[in-house]
C-alpha cells in the first residue's frame, strides 16, 4: 500500500498544472507587450474591417496606400479599405451627407477648418480617450486649436502646409536692407521707391491664384489683436491693403515656381507668398536667393489636415489603432521627405535641431511658431461656408470677371450677412 501510494504521488507530480485559475508556465519564451503585436497572437483575434476616406492628390494617396500596407504587416487582423475623393468640395459634401445618414466611412482625413462644424452637428467621435497627455504634448498647439470644441478634442492632426512670405534677397541687398520690412508702412515706402526709381516694374509681388496666398499676405501685416480666422478678411484696413496689393501683383501664371528664386530675380519681383511644401521642394540654389519672413507666418492651421472618426463607427478601437500608426513619428518623417508638408509631431522638429538636413526634417525654428499660444479663437462652424464663398469670388477676380473693388464689396457684404 505504501508502495502504491508512492507511485500515485509520483504520477501526480509529473502531471502539468491543472488549476484553471493559475496560468500555465510559458517556459523560456516571452513577449513584450510594448513591442507591438505578434502575428501568432493576432491570428486568434477576430478580423475587423475599417473604411478610410481621404481627399488628396493621387501621389499622396499612393503613399498612404504604402503606409497602410506597412500597417497591415503589423496588424493583419485589421483590414483597411482606402478611398480617395480628389476634389475637396466633393469630399466635404459626401462626408456630411453620409455622416448624417449614418453610412459614412469609419475614418476621414479632412481639412482641419471643417472639424468644428462636423463636431457641432454631432457627427464625430471625440478623440480624447486615445489622445493622452503624452500624445497631446507631442502635437503642435496651433494644429490642435481648430480641433477643439465644447472642452473636447475632435480630430488628430496629420500635417500642415502653411503659406510663407519670401523676399528677394538681392533686391533687399540693393536697398541696403538686412531684413524685410517690418510693417506695412515700411513695405509701402519701399515699393513706392522701387517703382518710382525704375529699379523694378510696377508688379512687385507674386501671389498664387488660390485665395489662401492672398489671405496669408494680408494677415502677415495685421496687428496682434487682429489675427486669426475671424480677421482674415476683411476690415477697412486690410481692404485698403488689398487694393494696393492688387496694383502690385503679376498674374500667377507668369512664373515657373520650380525656379522661383531665379524668376523673381529676372522679373525684379520683391516678394511672394507660397506654400511651405513648394519652398521645401526648391533646389538649394533657388532657396538661397530667397529670405523667409518668419515673423509674418500666421494661421498655421489654415489648410492643415486631421483624421476624424465617425460617431456611427462600431470599429472605434481599430480606427484609432490605424490613425496612431499613420501619425507616428516614423510615418510623419517619411511623409515630410516625400511631400514637404509639415509634420504634426513636435518631436520631429526636435530631431532636426541636432541631426539630419532640411530635406529630411523640417527646420527647428518651426517648433516655437507651431506652439505659440493661439491668439484668437479657432474657426467658427460656419468657416467652410465663408471660405468657399471667398474662394469663388476670388476666382472671378483672377479670371478678369470682376475688379478688386467689386471683390471687396462682395466679400464684405457676404461676411456681414
Amino acid at each position: 500500500m505504501i508502495f502504491a501510494g508512492a507511485v500515485l504521488l509520483s504520477v501526480i507530480l509529473l502531471i502539468p498544472n491543472l488549476d484553471p485559475h493559475k496560468p500555465a508556465s510559458t517556459g523560456s519564451s516571452s513577449h513584450d507587450a510594448n513591442a507591438g503585436p505578434v502575428v501568432g497572437d493576432l491570428d486568434e483575434e477576430p478580423a475587423e474591417s475599417i473604411v478610410v476616406t481621404v481627399s488628396m492628390a493621387p501621389e499622396e494617396f499612393a503613399y498612404l496606400e504604402e503606409a497602410s500596407e506597412r500597417f497591415r504587416m503589423r496588424y493583419p487582423n485589421i483590414h483597411v479599405q482606402l478611398q480617395n475623393v480628389e476634389s475637396k468640395e466633393e469630399a466635404y459634401t459626401a462626408w456630411k451627407q453620409d455622416l448624417m445618414l449614418g453610412s459614412s466611412s469609419d475614418i476621414m482625413l479632412m481639412d482641419s477648418g471643417w472639424v468644428t462644424e462636423f463636431a457641432v452637428m454631432g457627427l464625430l467621435e471625440p478623440v480624447d480617450s486615445v489622445n493622452t497627455a503624452n500624445t497631446v504634448s507631442d502635437q503642435p498647439a496651433k494644429l490642435l486649436a481648430p480641433l477643439k470644441w465644447n472642452s473636447y478634442l475632435w480630430g488628430i492632426p496629420y500635417d500642415a502646409d502653411p503659406s510663407v512670405l519670401v523676399w528677394n534677397k538681392a533686391m533687399l541687398a540693393d536697398q541696403n536692407l538686412n531684413e524685410p520690412p517690418k510693417d506695412w508702412a515700411s513695405f509701402s515706402e519701399l515699393a513706392s521707391h522701387l517703382t518710382a526709381s525704375g529699379k523694378a516694374s510696377e508688379s512687385l509681388l507674386y501671389l498664387p491664384a488660390d485665395f489662401s496666398g492672398t489671405a496669408a499676405w494680408l494677415d502677415a501685416w495685421s496687428s496682434a489683436e487682429k489675427r486669426g480666422a475671424g480677421y482674415l478678411l476683411l476690415n477697412e484696413e486690410s481692404a485698403n491693403r488689398l487694393k494696393e496689393t492688387a496694383s502690385l501683383t503679376i498674374p500667377s501664371a507668369s512664373l515657373n515656381t520650380l525656379l522661383l528664386g531665379t524668376e523673381m530675380d529676372n522679373q525684379r519681383l520683391l516678394a511672394s507668398v507660397i506654400p511651405w511644401s513648394l519652398y521645401k521642394g526648391l533646389s538649394r540654389t533657388e532657396q538661397d536667393k530667397l529670405e523667409i519672413d518668419k515673423s509674418k507666418i500666421r494661421n498655421l492651421w489654415l489648410g492643415s489636415r486631421s483624421f476624424v472618426v465617425s460617431a456611427n463607427s462600431d470599429k472605434i478601437e481599430a480606427a484609432f489603432t490605424w490613425i496612431k500608426e499613420m501619425t507616428s513619428v516614423t510615418e510623419q518623417e517619411r511623409n515630410y521627405v516625400r511631400f514637404g508638408k509639415l509634420p504634426a509631431k513636435n518631436s520631429v522638429y526636435e530631431i532636426s535641431g541636432y541631426s539630419g538636413t532640411t530635406s529630411q526634417y523640417p527646420p527647428s525654428w518651426w517648433l516655437p511658431l507651431l506652439n505659440e499660444e493661439p491668439i484668437s479663437e479657432p474657426p467658427a462652424p460656419s468657416w467652410h461656408k465663408e471660405w468657399a464663398r471667398w474662394q469663388a469670388l476670388w476666382k472671378l477676380y483672377v479670371t478678369g470677371a470682376t475688379d478688386i473693388t467689386s471683390f471687396i464689396g462682395s466679400v464684405t457684404a457676404s461676411s456681414s450677412n
